[in-house]
């Protein structure tokens, strides 16, 4: 139960870092809804207790709260070819479906999220597949769905929570399917689930729930298979939100491995150092695509959303339970040697070694890839520049290195 535990846990995070991306005028004009403010996480909650309700075995309700997470992630996967277009509906279905499946138990995941918006009546759904294919735990998340995107992001007054159990009353059969609906009557008799649902800790009442009162450690040293798919997808979520990002996560993640091969590095660090580049944007998932795609130069305010991206990897990635040491060499790309760098403006020693070859990496895949304001430079070009922030922004020893084995 603490592998469930934790593996929750490192999703829950993953679904903040895709509210992140959801908050975003662009996508919300692409769907005709707002997204965001905690949806993941609270359609899970809510999917959490339906499943109780029913009888779920402790593996499906893992299941059914980790579909709930990442139930939407198809809506930034196909967001740019589908932006706009009322296909995009359906389209998140169906690209959701093909991020989850090499995950743990993808085949059941894959499932409940394709079929997320079917619903009974199939004049409201976004496939309409026959009720027959439609899992009990896809018609779970879809009145979870629904109902989280009807609730108001403040507490729930009596009125308000009578107005949505009659809704789900009234559309049992239509919106709903009638055993789900039935359910949702039941939990929500209990004044518990509305105050729950309210809390920013909404992760340890789940956990509480599922698996009764355990303490996890902070952190966990990093496993291969899984948290690499999971690393992989969202480092391709991450770059699709931008046109001029469309190889980022991975070209920093291949260009810092090369950069430690080059030091000598392990094996198993040379794994660890290639996912934190993965994962050294993920932060960046909270900039609006309007900033990210600007043509021109960036005004002081958009430099200063821009620059919140690091932070929030941090917040993220730790919140996870990623070693410290990845955390770091992921977060402190932006940091410099001289101390104007940022989040947290390091200095000197206080940077390690992980993070300095991060920086290099993350400036030469920069340079070389065509941007708003300029095209792609050689790789000459690049290491030309770099070279000129030697001990200032970064290590004068790491450039050198960067000169031999990425010409």
């Amino acid at each position: 139960m603490l592998e469930d535990a934790f593996y929750i846990r490192r999703m829950w995070s993953f679904s903040r870092a895709l509210d992140l991306g959801l908050v975003d005028e662009e996508i919300e004009k692409g769907l005709q809804f707002a997204l965001g403010q905690r949806h993941g996480e609270r359609v899970a909650y809510i999917a959490m207790r339906l499943g109780r309700y029913l009888g779920f075995s402790k593996k499906d309700l893992v299941r059914v709260t980790v579909a709930g997470l990442l139930h939407d992630i198809g809506a930034l996967g196909c967001f740019r070819e589908y932006h706009g277009d009322p296909r995009i509906l359906e389209k998140h279905c169906l690209e959701g479906a093909l991020a989850v499946e090499r995950f743990p138990s993808g085949a059941i995941l894959a499932s409940a999220i394709k079929y997320h918006h079917e619903t009974p009546d199939p004049m409201h759904a976004a496939l309409r597949v026959s009720s027959d294919e439609v899992t009990l735990m896809a018609r779970i998340l879809s009145l979870a769905d629904k109902i989280d995107l009807r609730m108001l992001r403040k507490p729930h007054p009596r009125q308000e929570r009578d107005g949505i159990l009659k809704w789900v009353r009234e559309k049992s059969g239509i919106l709903f399917y009638p055993e789900v609906a039935a359910a949702f009557e039941q939990i929500a008799l209990k004044e518990a689930f509305w105050l729950d649902i309210e809390q920013p800790d909404l992760l340890q009442i789940a956990l509480g729930l599922l698996c009764g009162k355990w303490h996890l450690r902070s952190t966990r040293e990093l496993e291969p298979g899984f948290t690499d798919d999971l690393a992989a997808t969202f480092a391709d979520l991450i770059d699709q939100k931008s046109k001029f990002t469309a190889r980022h996560s991975r070209s920093v993640a291949e260009t810092v491995e090369r950069l430690a091969r080059g030091l000598g590095w392990k094996e198993d660090q040379l794994h660890e150092i290639y996912v934190a580049g993965l994962l050294h944007d993920l932060g960046k998932l909270s900039i609006p695509k309007k900033i990210l795609d600007k043509p021109g130069p960036l005004d002081a305010t958009e430099i200063d959303i821009i620059r919140t991206h690091t932070y929030y990897t941090h917040r993220l990635l730790t919140e996870a339970g990623f070693p410290t040491r990845m955390v770091e060499w992921a977060a402190h790309h932006h940091e410099r040697l001289d101390g104007k760098g940022y989040p947290f403006a390091l200095a000197g020693e206080l940077i390690d070694e992980g993070s300095r070859l991060m920086a290099i990496a993350d400036i030469f895949a920069a340079l070389t890839e065509d941007r708003p304001y300029r095209k792609a430079m050689t790789s000459g070009e690049a290491l030309a520049l770099i070279e000129r922030g030697a001990g200032t922004m970064v290590d004068e020893k790491l450039v050198e290195v960067a000169k031999r084995v990425l010409v």
